[in-house]
């Protein structure tokens, strides 16, 4: 008798479990969602006011609100897997879950209906389902059970402004605010005005007077967003001239005038004497041995300090009359 029970017991757990786990798409009835919402109203509240109750002095400052996005936040931040060990908090965090996923499944129809308005973007759908999907679920948890409208109604809007930013930031290879994506509808919007009314496309300074927005920012605005090109897009459709071909190799340049530098170096050192050489050698580190003090300089050569500062200052003044004789910039050797 006692086995049997146990087997019915555990068929009993496995059946609930899976009515906690599988979600319908069918859609809802006014009158299911309504009380679906409801249900899942009292079950927030319900695990808002456990949680409290059984973690009162870790959980007392960060009280929330009677409202239902403050309620979803705290929920999600600290209904975790530890406090879940309690039975109570873990029965209604699985009622709670399943409450709200089955509002989501009842309303993914919504989400791919609204995001295939956006495939026209740089997203692939597949992105674009995920944003709605995400958006779908703050309207769930946004929504207030007394507004008189539906819950499609809502979340239509969460859900287009979700991919209305996702669009906006991928589309672009700067991420901008929302507030910057809604300067650059404005904008959108008064050029396409400008360019019906009066026949031609509106220059920026009338963009600019007409949004209310300074020359610069309208500058710096379109800047970010413009399109960007690649190095390897052919300039000509009759040529296979690219612009990588077009920039200039500024590493080539830096290493010619480098060489260039040091073979006149190389040429106006002759001049000098010896130790003048070898004092410029050191303290400048023309064959690549380093740099050196007037000090250590002193030191290596035997001689004192001002005296390696007077062999330097007299073969530097060599080199720049030298430079001066044959035409090139004095101040081309040393930089």
């Amino acid at each position: 008798m006692k086995t049997a029970r146990r087997k019915r017991s555990g068929q009993t757990a496995k059946v609930a479990e899976s009515t906690l786990t599988t979600f319908s798409s069918d859609l809802l009835t006014p009158e299911e969602e309504r009380e679906l919402l409801t249900s899942f109203w009292d079950c927030k509240s319900e695990l808002v006011r456990v949680l409290l109750r059984h973690f009162p002095a870790e959980l007392r400052a960060s009280r929330p609100p009677l409202e239902p996005w403050p309620m979803a936040q705290f929920i999600r931040e600290h209904c975790t897997e530890e406090r879940a060990q309690v039975i109570a908090i873990r029965r209604l965090r699985d009622r709670y879950v399943h409450y709200k996923h089955r509002l989501a499944s009842a309303n993914i129809r919504l989400a791919a209906h609204v995001a295939k308005r956006f495939r026209h973007h740089s997203l692939a759908y597949s992105d674009l389902l995920q944003e709605a999907v995400c958006g779908l679920m703050q309207a769930i948890d946004r929504f207030d059970v007394s507004h008189g409208t539906r819950l499609a109604t809502y979340a239509t809007w969460w859900i287009r402004q979700t991919l209305q930013i996702a669009v906006a930031r991928q589309s672009h290879l700067v991420s901008l605010s929302p507030h910057h994506l809604q300067e650059l509808g404005l904008l959108q919007q008064e050029s396409e005005a400008l360019a019906h009314g009066g026949k031609h496309l509106p220059s920026p300074q009338e963009l600019a007077s007409r949004t209310g927005s300074s020359l610069e920012h309208l500058t710096h605005l379109q800047t970010a967003t413009r399109t960007p090109v690649s190095l390897n897009a052919v300039l000509d459709d009759d040529s296979d001239f690219k612009l990588t071909e077009a920039m200039p190799d500024t590493q080539t340049l830096t290493m010619q005038e480098n060489n260039e530098r040091q073979e006149a170096l190389g040429f106006l050192m002759e001049n000098l004497r010896p130790r003048e050489r070898k004092v410029l050698d050191l303290r400048f580190g023309l064959t690549g041995n380093g740099t050196h003090s007037l000090r250590q300089i002193g030191h290596l050569l035997r001689i004192s300090k001002e005296r390696v500062r007077q062999i330097q200052n007299r073969a530097l003044e060599k080199l720049r009359a030298s430079a001066e004789r044959v035409g090139w910039e004095p101040n081309l050797l040393l930089e």
